[in-house]
């Protein structure tokens, strides 16, 4: 039998990393909230990249109705304790099996050699509420009603004021706002970076910043495809920013670049998708081959074009 509490430390390593799950009973009701208590030992000086529970389910049986704050102290031996409480619920009867939860870990944030460890699975039994049957029924109490006072009023009417008075404001500068002009008398506008310009300097401040090298491996994909966009969407005119990787792709082929340009670009949008959408662990190579890639496509493909351009306004000469 469990007792009032469950789940065991699970050694993992030699290197003293610890995790555990815990629940106060083993016995649970069908609709009520129960709690689940991670924690995770690492020696000081390791990296934890903890689990960031972004769906609402733990499991096809569990739903997850709260994240705790995640906290970090101190034990007498300098080890780190990271811990987060989750507040669960299922609508299932019978046997309900928590299942193991994987923590991932690292000897220092500079370290790629990433490790993961998993909780012990708990078996819980939940049970329906139990209802008295030998109580009177008693009638559904409808909804009292209560005359709206002014007191309640008064805020949302001072609300609607306030933000009308900020539109008036707001169109007022907007309609009588006088642009700046230059010698010729028209509207000064603001540089506009060219899209192959804006694409390399960005890939250069992405790689500066060493996402994926602290851990960081779904936002640096996230940034590179992004940059990746802009860059098609600017440079050729094709609407990237709101498609689908295969739409882009489809898009891009269209531009008749040479095979090999074409499958960079390729192989490093499939690699983010499973990065972003599948959990897919990238090695060190592969995102160092991504960041290659991608700026072998926009040089590229702006020399593609720069030739293209450079062609046709040949052939427009010799026809005039």
């Amino acid at each position: 039998m469990i007792g009032l509490t469950l789940g065991l430390w699970g050694m993992v390593s030699a290197q003293q990393v610890e995790v555990s799950a815990k629940v106060q009973d083993d016995h649970i009701a069908v609709g009520k909230p129960f709690s689940l208590d991670l924690t995770m030992k690492v020696p000081y000086g390791y990296y934890v990249e903890w689990n960031e529970f972004a769906t609402d389910t733990l499991s096809a049986q569990l739903d997850i109705l709260k994240r705790g704050e995640i906290q970090r102290t101190a034990d007498a031996d300098s080890n780190v304790l990271v811990q987060q409480q989750l507040t669960l619920m299922t609508f299932d009867t019978g046997y309900v099996q928590v299942p193991p939860v994987g923590l991932t870990y690292a000897k220092s944030a500079e370290n790629q050699m990433h490790m993961k460890a998993f909780t012990d699975p708990i078996l819980l039994y939940s049970n329906t509420i139990t209802v008295d049957t030998t109580q009177a029924f008693r009638p559904m109490v409808p909804p009292i009603e209560q005359p709206v006072s002014m007191k309640e009023v008064f805020p949302w009417i001072l609300g609607v004021l306030l933000l009308a008075l900020a539109g008036l404001v707001v169109w007022y500068f907007v309609k009588h706002r006088k642009p700046k002009l230059d010698e010729n008398g028209e509207p000064v506008k603001g540089p506009v970076t060219p899209p192959y310009d804006k694409a390399i300097g960005d890939l250069e401040s992405l790689k500066q910043q060493k996402l994926w090298q602290a851990g960081k491996v779904k936002e640096y994909y996230s940034n590179l495809t992004n940059i990746a966009r802009e860059y098609i969407e600017g440079q050729f005119k094709v609407n990237a920013v709101e498609m689908t990787t295969d739409d882009i792709l489809q898009e891009v082929q269209e531009l008749h670049f040479d095979e090999k340009l074409y499958g960079k670009l390729k192989d490093t949008m499939e690699l983010s998708d499973l990065v972003k959408f599948a959990k897919y662990t990238t090695s060190p190579l592969e995102n160092d081959n991504a960041m290659s890639d991608m700026t072998d496509f926009v040089n590229d493909s702006y020399a593609h074009y720069q030739a293209m351009k450079a062609k046709e306004e040949e052939e427009a000469r010799q026809h005039v």
